[in-house]
């Protein structure tokens, strides 16, 4: 039974980043397989570098 994700651009009011974070921490532990985690770990990965705009493109350091 899982809960369909809401983007925050869909909320009328968002929430907060705290009040996400709680939100998040409140719900019971979802068990994924080893390939989602994989997916999610570069995703993960993947918004944590740094990026830089160049022109008319945005330029991923790796």
């Amino acid at each position: 039974m899982f809960l369909k994700p809401v983007h925050t651009s869909q909320m009328k009011r968002p929430l907060a980043v705290c009040q996400r974070v709680e939100e998040l921490r409140a719900r019971p532990p979802q068990y994924i397989n080893h390939g989602e985690a994989l997916l999610l770990q570069g995703i993960a990965v993947a918004s944590l570098r740094e990026q830089v705009l160049t022109e008319d493109r945005i330029s991923l350091d790796d």
